[in-house]
């Protein structure tokens, strides 16, 4: 969740130049790639890409600047949007377009929990982690760590969030939350600017982005103080923000270094390579084409 902008802590400060566009293969790769779905938050809209053909192609516009997505179980798409402090639910089928739950404080980022019936939102701003329900709409908070909680993933029956404060410096962590109490349980070493996270079932681990670091982080979900820094040895990915798999050993991430030069990023987890792929312009977060992705 880049927001568009630069964080300095919690502020913001805009702080983009556009460059010229490219595509640079950064490792060989295996000739692995699949259909994304990704919001720009520039461009206040969500897109569908083939990073196979390279290609991006508008999905959605939406009324405001989209943040986060991810799909329901009935493939409907869920994303947030970002000032209006919106949750809303596009069904392509019927083409309509309604809003879930609103009232948030920067909504950032959302995951479906199991079972398919809710969903969880971090408020950036508001310091909180909420469940919404599917069926009603209805809201309740989960839990409220302060500071800028954003990514979500659950393992399985685990809930798991990058919790602490937005800043240069090592502030934030990967918290275990208990998902009926809201209690933390266990968490991380303090970590640069966590922003996207996930869980990879190829791996068995999470994977949370380090905006700031410009780097990705694979931990172990039984033991959050093994933490490893998976392209060290790979290249660097400016600003990555948003985080998804495809199960199989490939990761893909959202790079949003400014407006001309935001990619996404493969990281090949079977032959350790790093390789830039297609670009989005304002992108932000990424889900899978299908599935139940976020």
């Amino acid at each position: 969740m880049t927001h568009l902008s630069a964080y300095i802590s919690t502020g913001r400060k805009a702080a983009f130049t556009v460059m010229a566009l490219g595509l640079v293969s950064l490792g060989a790769g295996r000739a692995s790639a699949i259909d994304l779905y990704a919001t720009s938050i520039a461009s206040n809209q969500i897109d569908r890409v083939d990073t196979v053909a390279n290609t991006v192609t508008t999905y959605l516009n939406t009324l405001s600047a989209a943040d986060s997505i991810m799909f329901d179980s009935a493939q409907r798409v869920i994303y947030t949007q970002l000032f209006t402090g919106d949750v809303l639910r596009y069904d392509p089928t019927s083409s309509n377009n309604v809003t879930i739950a609103g009232g948030f404080n920067e909504p950032a980022d959302i995951v479906l929990e199991p079972g398919g019936n809710t969903m969880l939102v971090s408020e950036f701003l508001g310091g909180k982690i909420d469940r919404i329900s599917l069926t009603n709409g209805a809201v309740s908070t989960l839990l409220t760590p302060g500071d800028n909680p954003e990514g979500l993933a659950y393992d399985g029956s685990r809930l798991f969030a990058n919790l602490g404060l937005r800043s240069t410096g090592a502030q934030k962590f990967v918290a275990e939350i208990d998902p009926v109490t809201g209690a933390i349980l266990a968490q991380s070493p303090l970590l640069s600017s966590l922003d996207g996270l996930a869980y990879d079932p190829y791996s068995g681990r999470l994977v949370a982005s380090s905006l700031f670091g410009d780097c990705v982080y694979s931990i172990n979900p039984t033991n959050l103080s093994d933490v490893v820094n998976i392209t060290a040895k790979l290249g660097i990915i400016p600003r990555p923000d948003g985080i998804t798999t495809d199960g199989t050993g490939d990761l893909y991430v959202a790079s949003s270094g400014s407006l001309g030069d935001s990619h996404i990023y493969q990281i090949d987890l079977v032959t350790q390579t790093l390789t830039q792929e297609t670009f989005v312009y304002g992108l932000d977060d990424l889900a899978p084409a299908s599935g139940l992705g976020a």
